[in-house]
């Protein structure tokens, strides 16, 4: 998956990552990034397929995968499983920054998962893909801390 020289990991100090990708990574794709990556602080997804494996049917430990060092997630150009991967099945202890798709957002805060408020406890910014202003009640009952970034030319 990545390059290992001389062995030392190359992608150890990165903290940085735009995933782009034309095909659905799987679940599994995701502990292997946090391990390779243990300093990410940025990751911003952009794959709007369908993930073939879904939750339910992987018997790994999702749970055992943490980023915990990523501060900012950029999820707007994603499939829904990837949103459920992240915030629903994923620890992130030191998110503050999520940048996410109105309709995903709201699917994801509907139902009150545990992992999902625990992961977005500490965001202090919020960004969506379009206004969502009809819903800043619900939005500020799940991210009691954070600021919401209004969009340009709306009040």
């Amino acid at each position: 998956m990545f390059r290992i020289r001389h062995g030392i990991r190359v992608w150890d100090c990165s903290t940085w990552l735009l995933f782009d990708d034309v095909l659905p990574f799987q679940k599994i794709f995701s502990q292997h990034l946090a391990h390779v990556l243990p300093r990410l602080k940025i990751l911003e997804i952009i794959n709007e397929l369908e993930q073939e494996q879904k939750a339910k049917e992987i018997t790994l430990n999702i749970n055992l995968v943490g980023f915990h060092h990523l501060t900012t997630l950029i999820l707007y150009d994603i499939h829904m499983d990837y949103a459920e991967q992240f915030l629903c099945q994923i620890h992130i202890s030191s998110l503050v920054e999520l940048a996410i798709d109105k309709h995903i957002l709201l699917t994801i805060v509907e139902p009150y998962h545990p992992q999902a408020i625990d992961n977005c406890l500490r965001i202090g910014k919020l960004r969506t893909s379009e206004p969502s202003y009809e819903i800043i009640h619900t939005i500020q009952q799940f991210f009691p801390r954070a600021d919401y970034v209004k969009h340009k030319n709306k009040y």
